[in-house]
This record gives C-alpha cells, sequence and structure tokens, in this order.
C-alpha cells in the first residue's frame, strides 16, 4: 500500500504540469499576495507549478505565454479575484487552490506556522463555512484527484 506522499507524487506525476516555478516567481506572488505559501504548496510550486489532472485542477505559478487562455489557474489571479468578491468574510491567508466545478472553493491556510507543520485546507461555499477537509496538501491533492472529498 502506498503512503501519502508515494500516492500524491504518482497522481502528479500522471497531470499535466506547469512548473517548475522560480524561487523569483514564488517571492513575487507572496509579496503581492501579503502572504507566505505554506512549506508543502511552496515545494509543489517549485516542482510542478501548477497541475491539470482528469477531474482535479491545482492552481500555481507559471510563465504566460500570452497566447489565449492558459491551460492551468494561476493562483495570484485567483487570490486576487476572490479577495475582491470576499474580503470581508474571509482573512487574508485563505488562499484558494482548487474547487469542486461548482460553487465550493478548496484554501490553503497560509498562516504562519511553525517549520513542518502541516497545513490545512478548508473548503468555502453555499452551505459551508470553513470546513477542513485536508490536514496537509498532500492529503487534499490525493482526495481531490481520487474524488474523496467530503464536504
Amino acid at each position: 500500500m502506498m503512503t501519502i506522499i508515494e500516492e500524491y507524487e504518482s497522481i502528479l506525476s500522471k497531470a499535466s504540469i506547469a512548473g517548475p516555478a522560480t524561487d523569483e516567481m514564488i517571492a513575487a506572488a507572496e509579496q503581492q499576495l501579503a502572504i507566505s505559501f505554506p512549506a508543502p504548496y511552496r515545494k509543489f510550486l517549485k516542482k510542478y507549478g501548477a497541475a491539470l489532472g482528469v477531474g482535479f485542477e491545482i492552481a500555481g505559478l507559471y510563465e504566460s505565454s500570452g497566447d489565449g487562455s492558459p491551460m492551468w489557474e494561476h493562483v495570484v489571479k485567483k487570490s486576487e479575484q476572490f479577495r475582491r468578491f470576499t474580503k470581508e468574510y474571509l482573512p487574508a491567508t485563505l488562499v484558494p487552490i482548487s474547487d469542486d466545478g461548482c460553487e465550493v472553493v478548496f484554501y490553503i491556510n497560509a498562516e504562519p506556522l511553525p517549520e513542518n507543520t502541516a497545513c490545512s485546507i478548508l473548503a468555502y461555499g453555499p452551505g459551508i463555512d470553513g470546513e477542513v477537509v485536508a490536514s496537509s496538501f498532500e492529503e487534499f491533492v490525493v482526495k481531490l484527484a481520487n474524488g474523496t472529498i467530503e464536504v
């Protein structure tokens, strides 16, 4: 039986990826959003940039070619868009990284945490007000790809 990390790596190895994102891209995004990405998401950005798999998408960072619509969601653009609509309701430390394709949005909690502390993923949508759907980024990716997130 695979560990969560092995399953996470296996899932992302089969996805279309945009990355890797450079340290400069990550630093610029953090500065623009006035947050620090949690270590697991930062590792994802550095290795994959962003990901699009069968039935799931993880927003991230990538170089834009300017040719039409991008294949991936850009986490800064997505965050800025969501902040305009949710600024009175959600803290700025929540960064939207995915959704269920309908009305539920999944946010990574970018609150400063001690080193090697897992970051939670929260769901917001109609009737869902910050429900924790995964206790780590890797668990979230596995659940999202397998369609096992319960909200």
